[in-house]
């Protein structure tokens, strides 16, 4: 029975060449993309849960420490009910006294460990140097490799941390450094407080899986950390370490967390006394501690981790993978009982020489599921094809390395089954409901009653009137934020990282003055300027301003930064070289120190939003709210993207805290050529240091990346249910084209011209589309609304968004339905009469 049935499924698919490859080209496409998804979320799935007793590990934080998001603040979406604990805004950094007391107070705690990560660090190997980014060296306690489960290749887990300022490297790094040579106890220089510290190398571990949210190829005792000592001085007032537990085996977690609780009462009392003090008539809430799964922190919205996983964007793709793999089925279905007839014959006489309605059904069936195994195996063909693509548009990291022969075969074994079932169980009931009797009297046709194939039509065409309508905002969004005005003259600025910023403050600032006249001499640079920030960075200061507390940005930077950036001041001055008062610190008299507060001690240029905010104050007179001398008022400007909106934020003068060298080169001059030349500077007068560089309009476009790859995949699945969506019109066409080929003869005889048969045979097509299109326009207003409020600064979708829409969905269905209608309006009334 399997064998025949496999025999007539084989030989129906080879019989029917152009359906069967409509089908297995549909189902193809949306097994690659349901493919695709899988592997993503089950990629992002796995992060962190390859250690050892994952379960037993939690990341610590604390709350009450940041004042949370008004709700009406935050971004809304239709997952925002699904993400409230990633949401929550605890702090997930502690103070490097707290892991040895949590471990010294509770018994259930196995071990503690803290790391603390270096920003960029210069690596010296030899006489070469190396500038790493900000994952490359952590400082981490000794139990380090015996909490989690990184092989070490060299070196004992119980004491391999035991040492001082000695390290464990990945073999990538070993590579790096030492090439094919051994690692073990060579030397590097690592920056050090006053001068590089030399490191030995004790330890060779393996590299961390890309599924770790932790990415260290250097790792240190936390005791080697420069000024360690003293943080552990500071107590409760340096908050700067991730520290994560675990507990032992059977730890009754709600008993864990009420012990906790009574704990961190007592523990962070001073601390909240202490701003308690700053803000008297605002009742300060209790810091508590809490714990969050250490395989969960990655979806945590919360700053300072490695890795960040959008649990919104998850949920997105899921509904996009359902909606894609809805309409492949809807296809399926449509053309399926577009083709019945040829079929029914079939049925008839297999009816009439007594099979049975289930032996129909199986037959039906097999087909089908014979079809879904092939199309599957043509869409892991087409996934694999596509993951480079898929991964520059979702940002995503997903390789078939990651996931065994098992997993992938299960996956394939499983999608296919649902194919199957989803696509083949109604065309199959409905197959073996056909009566014998109409089907063999020859004066008499069969016909397909089309309501539900209309219905699943408005379905499919709904999807993506949604989708289009989606895509269009979102690309009309991304064209206003790339367009806006930001404030500032971000064009041909070259940002340069000072190699001396964090070690030696003289040879930074000297750095800098040399290059500042290497730059007044070339004549296609147009000037230089230090910061301690680049864009979308800047250190917060949080001050009493009304009796709120508000965070106020702190941006440090040189004397010329306005004129450089091109930034109007609005009132007072511009800090000027020669007034000594503008780059000095000065002390508070006794009148003016009060509690309440950070204090600025400069002189200070603020922008219009804080100046407002101020109640605007006299100028050059001690301002008691920000604890500064304001001298000036410069024009607001966007120092983030316009998902934020513009902060308020005082600037000053401070050479010793920058960082980061900005170059502007004058238009129409060679940017190679430039680069090459301050290149060649920077190599002489620093010794051939890295040279970390990037422009200002690339970091300005990178902080848009997550919202470009949401747009690229909105768009890309837009164009994916569009054809499939023509598949689908392109069966209901032939479907309503079977079903009238009496009625299509006869007008023909009767004169009509292939141009009103033609909107004759549309209009039921057009009135889908039209009925579609009202149903799904305020569903995808609801939705583009919900993504736009991530924007402090957004379009208002108007009705030509809608009107181009429409014509899109017009245009498609009506592309989607010409082959069949117009063979239909040309053929001969003489055959159609005769086929009837």
């Amino acid at each position: 029975m399997l064998k025949t049935n496999l025999v007539l499924a084989f030989r129906n698919i080879f019989r029917n060449k152009l359906y069967s490859a409509i089908n297995i080209i549909g189902l193809g496409m949306a097994s690659a993309f349901c493919i695709l998804i899988y592997l993503h979320v089950k990629n992002e799935q796995s992060f962190d849960k390859f250690h050892n007793d994952a379960d037993q590990l939690y990341r610590v934080e604390e709350t009450g420490l940041n004042p949370p998001k008004a709700d009406d603040q935050k971004p809304k979406s239709i997952f925002s009910f699904l993400t409230k604990t990633e949401d929550e805004e605890n702090t997930p950094v502690t103070p490097p006294v707290l892991g040895p007391a949590l471990k010294q107070n509770f018994p259930e705690i196995e071990s503690a460990v803290r790391f603390d990560g270096y920003y960029k660090p210069v690596i010296k190997v030899g006489n070469q140097s190396f500038q790493e980014d900000k994952h490359t060296l952590a400082f981490v306690d000794a139990d380090f490799f015996k909490t989690f489960n990184f092989p070490l290749l060299h070196g004992d887990p119980e004491t391999i941390l035991s040492g001082h300022n000695q390290a464990v490297i990945s073999e990538r790094l070993a590579k790096k450094y030492f090439g094919i040579a051994d690692p073990i106890g060579k030397t590097v220089l690592i920056p050090g407080d006053a001068q590089p510290v030399p490191v030995s190398i004790v330890g060779l571990m393996k590299n961390f899986p890309a599924n770790s949210s932790m990415q260290f190829d250097m790792v240190m005792p936390i005791t080697s950390m420069d000024g360690y000592a003293g943080k552990m001085k500071d107590g409760l007032n340096t908050f700067n370490e991730i520290l994560i537990i675990k507990l032992k085996n059977g730890t009754d977690m709600a008993r864990f967390q009420q012990k906790l609780d009574a704990f961190s009462k007592t523990y962070f009392k001073p601390l909240n006394s202490s701003v308690q003090s700053q803000s008297p008539d605002t009742k300060v809430p209790d810091t508590y501690i809490r714990l969050r799964p250490f395989a969960d922190a990655h979806y945590n919205t919360g700053g300072s981790w490695e890795h960040y996983t959008n649990l919104k964007n998850i949920y997105q793709l899921m509904c996009l993978m359902v909606l894609i793999l809805v309409i492949a089925c809807f296809n399926y279905v449509l053309l399926t009982l577009t083709n019945a007839v040829s079929k029914s014959q079939d049925v008839g006489v297999r009816k009439t020489i007594g099979a049975g309605r289930l032996q129909i059904i199986v037959q039906y069936y097999t087909q089908t599921q014979v079809l879904a195994f092939v199309s599957v195996a043509v869409g892991f063909v087409l996934a694999v094809a596509a993951m480079p693509f898929f991964n520059s548009v979702t940002g995503a990291d997903i390789s078939l390395n990651s996931f065994s022969f098992a997993d992938l075969g299960v996956l394939l074994m499983g999608l296919g089954l649902l194919l199957g079932l989803l696509a083949g169980i109604y065309p199959a009931y409905a197959m073996s409901g056909l009566k014998p009797l109409n089907i063999m009297r020859g004066f008499s046709a069969y016909r397909i009653n089309p309501v539900l194939s209309k219905g699943l039509i408005m379905v499919q065409f709904g999807v993506c009137v949604v989708l289009v309508i989606s895509s269009l905002i979102i690309n009309k969004q991304m064209r206003f934020v790339s367009q806006t005005e930001m404030g500032f003259d971000k064009d041909q600025v070259v940002m340069v990282e000072n190699p001396y910023w964090f070690t030696d403050k003289q040879q930074a600032t000297a750095l800098q003055a040399q290059l500042y006249h290497w730059t007044e001499m070339q004549p296609f640079m147009a000037g230089a300027v230090a910061t301690s920030f680049g864009f979308g960075g800047a250190n917060m200061n949080t001050h009493l301003v009304n009796g709120e507390k508000v965070q106020i940005d702190h941006l440090n930077a040189d004397f010329e930064y306005f004129k450089f950036n091109k930034i109007p001041i609005v009132l007072g001055r511009d800090f000027s070289r020669d007034i000594a008062a503008d780059s000095a610190k000065f002390d508070l008299t006794d009148s003016q120190k009060k509690s309440e507060g950070t204090k600025l001690r400069h002189n200070t240029i603020v922008n219009q939003t804080l100046y407002k905010m101020l109640g605007k104050p006299p100028l050059n007179v001690y301002n008691e709210t920000i604890g500064g001398v304001i001298i000036g008022v410069c024009k607001d400007y966007h120092n983030r993207d316009l998902t934020q909106a513009i902060k308020p934020a005082y600037h000053t003068v401070n050479r010793g805290l920058t960082f980061l060298i900005w170059f502007r080169i004058k238009p129409h001059q060679s940017i190679p050529l430039a680069m090459e030349k301050l290149k060649a500077e920077w190599d002489k007068l620093t010794g051939k240091l890295p040279f970390n560089y990037t422009f200002l309009d690339e970091e300005v476009a990178k902080s848009y990346d997550a919202y470009l790859s949401w747009m690229a995949t909105v768009t890309t699945s837009c164009i994916m249910a569009i054809i499939l969506a023509c598949l689908g019109l392109f069966g209901l066409s032939g479907l309503t084209t079977i079903n009238r080929t009496k009625e299509i003869g006869i007008r023909k005889v009767l004169g009509a011209s292939v141009g009103s048969l033609f909107v004759q045979l549309n209009r039921g097509t057009m009135y889908l589309a039209a009925g579609a299109f009202v149903i799904a326009t305020p569903l995808a207003w609801y939705l583009a609304n919900s993504w736009l409020q991530n924007f402090a600064y957004r379009i208002k979708p108007d009705w030509l968004l809608f009107a181009t829409s429409a014509v899109i969905s017009v245009i498609t269905a009506l592309a989607a339905v010409s082959y069949h209608t117009l063979k239909a309006a040309r053929a001969n009334p003489v055959d159609s009469l005769r086929n009837e």
